[in-house]
Formats: structure tokens, sequence, C-alpha cells
């Protein structure tokens, strides 16, 4: 066998073994390396805070970076230079960066929202003209739900761009209410309806600060506002109760919501 790859393509087989067991032997140990230098980068993002996405894409890149290395290597062991394999890589590198640079500007903000964690899955939020809560954060596109349970994929640049308002992300909220009601009602009566209207409801937190007070004198009528706390899942229940609740209160006790009118004069000559 030797004699013939001797004669025929003229290839020593006891060469060719020396030079290709020190290569066969360095990938081994260099994937059992790579291997182990993994479960280690696991068990450490493991123990952080990070978000999983977050941790998902360190552990891509790092794995990434130490194949690249372990391409260098080889190739070094096999007498490629090194040096033009790189500029190589480089220029197919920019290259395929210009051609997908939107792709890697929504990947470049989509690690940012993961690292500075303006909202989480599970969280309500409006930015980018759009709201919802947040079902995934991937790293093209934050994907949320609407309250008519559509699906909205906005671009993660868009999203970092814009203004972002979180509203799931303090434990509580306060409920704002104000009503525009007639000059001749009894101010300590509309107060008593709202303050009753308040101890009643369950959801209210008490023992936050509470608010009942004339506000603004308006054309038609006067405002008042009601200012309550509550947890932040219950907002929107509280919000219709009380809107509800208070118009057929004040309905019952003959307080009416002004229409806009005009007074008009006529004046004879």
């Amino acid at each position: 066998m030797r004699d013939f790859l001797m004669e025929h393509l003229n290839v020593d087989i006891v060469e060719l073994v020396k030079g290709i067991l020190p290569i066969v032997a360095t990938l081994f140990i260099c994937m059992l390396a790579i291997k182990i230098i993994m479960k280690l980068v696991k068990k450490v993002m493991k123990k952080t805070s990070l978000d999983k996405s977050l941790i998902s894409f360190i552990e891509r890149v790092i794995k990434v970076i130490l194949y690249f290395i372990l391409i260098l290597i080889i190739a070094d062991m096999m007498s490629i230079p090194v040096t033009s394999l790189l500029a190589t890589f480089s220029v197919v590198g920019l290259a395929a960066s210009l051609a997908i640079q939107d792709a890697l500007g929504n990947l470049a903000s989509g690690v940012m929202i993961l690292a500075t964690r303006p909202f989480k899955s599970g969280d309500y939020i409006e930015g980018a003209s759009v709201s919802g809560t947040v079902g995934e954060i991937n790293f093209s596109h934050t994907v949320l739900t609407t309250p008519d349970n559509k699906k909205i994929h906005v671009p993660n640049k868009e999203i970092i761009n814009s203004v972002i308002t979180n509203y799931s992300e303090q434990s509580l909220r306060r409920v704002d209410l104000t009503f525009n009601l007639e000059y001749s009602a009894d101010k300590n009566k509309i107060k008593e309806i709202m303050n009753k209207a308040i101890e009643n409801h369950p959801k209210i937190l008490k023992e936050q600060p509470i608010f009942v007070k004339t506000t603004a004198y308006q054309a038609s009528g006067i405002d008042y506002t009601l200012r309550v706390w509550v947890n932040s899942a219950d907002y929107w229940e509280v919000y219709f109760d009380l809107l509800e609740g208070l118009k057929d209160e004040f309905d019952k006790n003959g307080i009416e919501i002004p229409y806009n009118k005009m007074d008009v004069h006529i004046i004879n000559k």
C-alpha cells in the first residue's frame, strides 16, 4: 500500500500519518476544551441575574469565538497563512455586515434591551406607537400581545429609539378620575359619594393617600378629581368600576354632568 501511494501519488503514508495525527489530536483536545469551557460558562451564567435570552446570546457568542480560535489553530498547523485567513474573514464579515446592517441594528438593540431591561416578558408597555403585553424579546423583534389578542412584532431598533412607558414595572398604580359636575350641586354631597365609593371598593388600597378635591372651575361646571392607589394588576378593574359606579350614584342623587352651553344676549338698538 505504501509502495502504491509512493509510486502513483508520490505520497508517503507514514509521513502523511505523522502529519495528520497531531492535527487530529489537537482537534480532539480543543473540542474537549470547548465543551469544558462552555459548561463552566453556563454554570457562571446561571448564577447571574441576567435575562435568559441575554445569557443564551452570550453563550452563543463565546462558542463562536472558541470555534473561530480552533479554526485558526488548525489552519496554522496545516501551514495555511493565518494572516491571509484573517484578512479573508474580515472582507467577508464587512460585506455581510453591510448587507444585513438593519438586522445587525436590531440585534444590537435586542442586546441593549436585554442588558438594560427597560421591560421584561409579561410587562404591559407602550413604545414605538404601539402598546401591549410583552410576550417575547428575541434578537430581531419584540413581540407584543394587545388586549384584543393581536400579536405585534416590533423591530428592536424602533422600540429602543422610542419613549417606552412600562405600566407593570411598579407594583402600585394611581387611578385618576375627574368629573365635571353642575355648579348648583352640593359639593359636600359629591365628596361624600366619592369617599363612599372608595370605601366600598375592596381593591382600593386604603392605607395609601386618597385624594378627593375640587380641582377646577370650568365654563359649564366644576371639576372634582378622585385619586386612589391600587395594585397594578387591579388598575383597569378599579378604574371602570369607579367610572360606572359614580355615574350611577350621581344620577340617583340628582347630580348632573352639564352639557356645554352658551348664553346668547340680543341687544336691540
